[in-house]
């Protein structure tokens, strides 16, 4: 290491002993300056360029969760890097995840798969065939957002017979869209 690394590096462990006591403008220093060596290493470690921004926010938020066992003897680095490559590792077995059940395809479909027209012209068609009581029940709870409580009182019926209707609403409608 040369002179101006191990001030540095003392220099950080100081800040983050600082911010462990509590000193928020010694832990915006260390942020500030540690900052762009961690960018620097999630661009190594995150092959998506756009995903880069969103992991250093990560890796931030995890360094703040385990500030506390971060001991100031010990240099700073090393354990702010293994909390970088952890979040890295995280987020990339999350992307795979995500990308073995997406599908990509070149072109949308212009309509829907399922139903082979408008879909919302079903849905209209479909809530317009339900009673009025069913429809009503549909309405406030999932259009309107109101609670199964508030909807029951809205009707003047019981949460207990309100939640009844709705779920009978709901298997009413699944039928006339054959689901």
């Amino acid at each position: 290491m040369t002179e101006h690394t191990e001030t540095r590096a003392r220099r950080r462990a100081r800040w983050m002993a600082e911010a462990q006591d509590g000193d928020a403008g010694a832990y915006r220093a260390l942020l500030d300056d540690v900052g762009p060596d961690v960018v620097r290493f999630l661009r190594a470690h995150v092959p998506a360029w756009e995903d880069v921004e969103d992991v250093y926010q990560e890796t931030l938020l995890a360094l703040h969760r385990a500030r506390h066992t971060y001991e100031p003897e010990r240099p700073l680095e090393p354990w702010l890097f293994a909390i970088a490559g952890h979040v890295a590792a995280r987020h990339m077995q999350r992307r795979r995840a995500r990308m073995a059940r997406e599908t990509l395809v070149d072109v949308p479909p212009e309509q829907s798969i399922d139903h082979g027209g408008d879909a919302r012209l079903d849905w209209t068609e479909a809530l317009r065939r339900l009673s009025p009581a069913h429809r009503e029940a549909l309405e406030l709870v999932k259009l309107q957002g109101f609670s199964t409580e508030r909807a029951a009182a809205r009707v003047g019926t019981s949460p207990g017979a309100f939640r009844v209707r709705a779920h009978r609403a709901y298997k009413a409608l699944r039928q006339i869209l054959g689901r």
